[in-house]
């Protein structure tokens, strides 16, 4: 059982669970097609490091490793004198485990403070109760966002601007990122200019965490629904946007992900430049699935595979303006987005009339009422109004 340890004194594999790059991940797949005996033991040891980074978006790797090689090649270095030596020297080396991620701990806590980045943790999972958007930043203030469509965009002196008009100061004296939540119930939709002067566009139903500013190595965002990004190149800061279960990283693009926790299927859209999916599991065997324009990808939350297919990007993108465009889609795909855009709720008499394939294209911006009307007619169906957000077709 023992056998697992023998990772934990491997430099080349600590570094590749908290630091993976290209070149380690070419060399730890070729060493487990090589030695597929070793796959049990490494992915029981990859499971316990990754227990111990969920908590944490950076590790000092270099520092892990020395408490790691240290304190386990003395043990194993010493030579047993008796058989009551022999038997204790597993245990002393189970032990010299558990006191490493006590140090660990300590050394995370202490490198966080210092240098804070986005923890999926601390987004919330559901959406708001108040009908309004909220802005909640990381002093504490709640800011009620109460138009349908806001807008909030930082100024190079770190100001927020709300809807082109209210101005707010920030009240921050910390040199450290600090954490904001963007908060879009459903019937809300929102754009927020990001402090490195990326875009992005929230969907109803949608919460971005972002920090007060871009420190490290990478510009770290984490989304909870549908969030299209027009991001700033800057090739020593990728831009990374994180879900649940994947990682998009980008330099300077142009894309789209609905990733709303009740959908089995996360979607990614590149409309310009590149990106890389990253799936979030510790399965070993996992790959990096890299994106070209117009590629739709598709991730199966149930069982943790990635597609892609060409499409024509206007179909997926062109919410963000107020369109809905759909080519043979399900009526029952539509009206789910329908119902999120206006927080109304949409019920079928026939359950399989939620199966129809329809084209065509929905104004969101218009009046529901006529928007509604219209889907009906494209759908051949009947429209009635039940009471002010409940509405049926039959």
């Amino acid at each position: 059982m023992d056998d697992f340890l023998r990772y934990f004194e491997n430099e080349k594999f600590v570094h590749w669970i908290y630091n993976p790059d290209p070149e380690l991940d070419k060399y730890w797949d070729n060493w487990f097609q090589n030695h597929p005996e070793e796959k049990k033991e490494a992915e029981f040891a990859r499971q316990i490091l990754i227990q111990l980074r969920s908590r944490v978006d950076k590790v000092k790797s270099e520092e892990v490793i020395s408490l790691y090689s240290g304190i386990v090649e003395k043990l194993s270095n010493t030579k047993p004198k008796n058989r009551t030596f022999r038997l204790f020297v597993p245990l002393m080396r189970y032990a010299a485990v558990a006191l490493i991620f006590l140090f660990l701990g300590i050394l995370l806590k202490n490198y966080l403070s210092q240098n804070k980045q986005v923890s999926q943790e601390q987004l919330v999972t559901t959406i708001p109760s108040s009908p309004d958007a909220q802005l909640i930043l990381a002093d504490g203030r709640k800011i009620e966002l109460n138009s349908k469509e806001s807008s909030i965009e930082y100024s190079a002196k770190g100001k927020i601007v709300i809807n082109q008009k209210d101005t707010i100061e920030s009240r921050s004296q910390s040199a450290v990122a600090e954490m904001n939540q963007l908060i879009i119930p459903y019937g809300k939709n929102s754009s927020i200019r990001l402090p490195d002067g990326t875009m992005a566009y929230l969907n109803a139903g949608s919460t971005l965490m972002y920090p007060t500013v871009f420190g490290g190595k990478t510009r770290e965002v984490v989304l909870i629904g549908e969030g299209y990004f027009e991001v700033v190149h800057n090739p020593e800061q990728p831009f990374v946007v994180k879900i649940n279960d994947l990682s998009i990283i980008a330099l300077g693009t142009i894309f789209n992900i609905s990733a709303y926790p009740a959908d089995k299927i996360v979607e990614t859209m590149l409309v310009q430049g590149k990106v890389v999916l990253r799936d979030n599991s510790s399965n070993i065997y996992k790959k990096d699935f890299v994106l070209k324009p117009n590629d739709l990808a598709t991730f199966d939350r149930e069982t943790l595979v990635t597609t892609s297919r060409q499409v024509d990007a206007s179909q997926y993108v062109a919410w963000h303006k107020g369109i809905l465009n759909f080519q043979s889609a399900d009526l029952n795909n539509i009206i789910t987005k329908v119902e999120r855009y206006y927080n109304i709720k949409l019920l079928l008499e026939n359950p399989m009339l939620g199966t129809r394939s329809i084209t065509g294209k929905l104004m969101l911006k218009e009046d529901k009422e006529r928007v509604l009307e219209v889907l009906a007619s494209t759908a051949r169906v009947d429209l009635y109004k039940i009471d002010g957000n409940t509405y049926r077709f039959k």
